[in-house]
């Protein structure tokens, strides 16, 4: 009877461990997708500092975002998505680096730790571009146009898998998603519109 009294509680420490364990790393993911919307947002803003005129031009064009919700495909609904990849592709051709680095083996490196056997993903959404009222401090004068745009960032972090079908069995059931939105003055650009 004392040998099975003392299974039972040992049992039922070793799930208990398991279980924290368990929350602790959730908890650690879910960390690091905020810290990954976060970083996306400040790229993002950093680039629409840069080229605020083209970003306002091209979400013109329409098409479909996500965070315009029931009104996507609303005739005078403004969007543009600027993905992972084309803020990747201006920073790396400045000579910057990637969003975020792939863990090495046995190192120390890697955004989401050498044990990881995670990756992220970020995209974001400008909606909602009105005309903005006045000329937001440090505009250039005889600039164009400034915009308030709605800036929406979705980041997920999910384990890395090999399997093409994202809805496959060996999938990982666990995937973070956090999305933030700001809303934003885009400057316009001399001889801009």
């Amino acid at each position: 009877m004392v040998t099975t009294l003392i299974t039972a509680i040992g049992m039922f420490a070793i799930r208990s461990i398991s279980q924290i364990d368990q929350a602790v790393g959730f908890s650690r993911q879910s960390g690091q997708t905020n810290a990954l919307a976060e970083l996306g947002t400040t790229a993002a803003m950093a680039q629409i500092v840069v080229l605020g005129s083209y970003y306002t031009t091209q979400m013109d064009n329409g098409g479909l975002c996500l965070a315009n919700g029931p009104y996507a495909t609303t005739l005078g609904s403004t969007c543009y998505r600027i993905k992972q990849a084309d803020i990747e592709g201006t920073t790396t051709s400045n000579g910057a680096e990637t969003l975020l680095e792939s863990a090495v083996a046995g190192s120390e490196s890697g955004s989401f730790g050498p044990l990881a056997n995670t990756t992220g993903f970020v995209s974001i959404e400008l909606t909602e571009k009105y005309k903005s009222n006045g000329t937001p401090p440090g505009t250039q004068q005889g600039s164009g146009s400034s915009f308030d745009v709605t800036m929406t960032t979705t980041a997920n972090v999910r384990p890395i898998s090999t399997n093409p079908d994202p809805c496959g069995d060996s999938v990982p059931a666990v995937t973070v998603k956090k999305v933030l939105r700001a809303h934003t003055i885009v400057p316009g650009q001399p001889g801009g519109s």
